[in-house]
């Protein structure tokens, strides 16, 4: 793809900044196909390629991005989780976050660093699989752990996570999910019904400060083949992007990681794009509501 004279993310820049960036470039936990820590890189190349405006006309210029680079876990995510977790800890709670992963075990580090910027915090976690298992596919630190590690290391309150585009499971996590008054919407009630669906998503996480964890398997393989398990029966672009403007509409989003894209098994980048298209119609979201509170403010003057 010829890139010459584009400028990543758009071209948005600035300090301070509006939106932290950062990758984690790990996919050791991955059971089944590798090649999720390629993702940042090549997100962040094909950036470049995103008009900052979003696809209603929203102009997201002005907005300052500052792009952190990759932190490193190290070999384990196990052992190694915190560093990332304590660098993206530092990032000000002003600025929107945007991890870029890896597999779903980065947001171990994320949702550790979120709920320590944002007491209180809400999970929206967006994945054809809940991650629950409290061992999965040989290890307890595996994709299939992913969630439940992260309350574990983070101390959300399971009760605060809602999951939506679920539709595979292991028995364990629908216990799990009984047992902890975790919300889940499947991928089958979003397709029949999508503003049903949202509005009860809406209303669990009204009025509260909300990460949004995005697995781009919870979109079907036709949108995203390029992921490390590709699961049939799944969600259209267009259908993701409706889900995640209504279900947060009333509650205020603080930030977004990206995970499980695969480069290796993409085809023509379109999972790639997939996961940009998200990121800078996020942003827009981020930016529109930003401009509302404003307005509000000067009105009330």
């Amino acid at each position: 793809m010829n890139l010459d004279g584009l400028r990543p993310w758009g071209g948005l820049v600035g300090s301070p900044p509006d939106v932290v960036v950062a990758g984690i470039a790990y996919d050791g936990s991955a059971v089944y196909r590798r090649g999720a820590a390629k993702a940042p890189q090549r997100i962040r190349e094909l950036s470049a390629a995103m008009p900052p405006v979003t696809e209603e006309g929203h102009l997201l210029t002005g907005l300052r991005v500052q792009d952190l680079g990759d932190l490193d876990p190290g070999a384990d995510i196990e052992t190694g989780w915190m560093g990332p977790m304590q660098r993206l800890g530092q990032v000000p709670p002003e600025a929107f976050l945007t991890v870029l992963g890896g597999d779903h075990c980065t947001a171990i580090s994320t949702l550790s660093a979120q709920v320590r910027r944002h007491p209180g915090l809400s999970v929206l976690w967006v994945d054809a699989h809940p991650d629950l298992c409290d061992f999965s596919r040989g290890g307890s630190w595996t994709c299939g752990c992913a969630l439940r590690r992260a309350l574990e290391a983070s101390g959300i309150e399971p009760s605060r996570v809602v999951i939506a585009g679920g539709r595979d499971y292991d028995p364990e996590e629908l216990e799990f999910i009984a047992a902890n008054g975790i919300l889940l919407v499947s991928s089958a009630e979003i397709a029949r019904d999508l503003g049903g669906a949202a509005g009860k998503i809406g209303a669990r996480l009204a009025g509260q400060k909300v990460h949004v964890s995005f697995d781009i398997d919870v979109l079907d393989p036709a949108f995203a083949p390029g992921t490390e398990i590709p699961s049939g029966a799944g969600l259209t672009t267009r259908q993701a992007l409706e889900l995640l403007r209504a279900a947060t509409e009333r509650s205020r989003l603080v930030g977004f990681d990206v995970v499980e894209v695969s480069p290796p098994f993409d085809t023509g980048d379109i999972t790639t794009f997939a996961a940009l298209k998200l990121i800078f119609e996020v942003w827009g979201m981020v930016k529109i509501a930003r401009e509302a509170e404003l307005s509000q403010l000067r009105g009330k003057r």
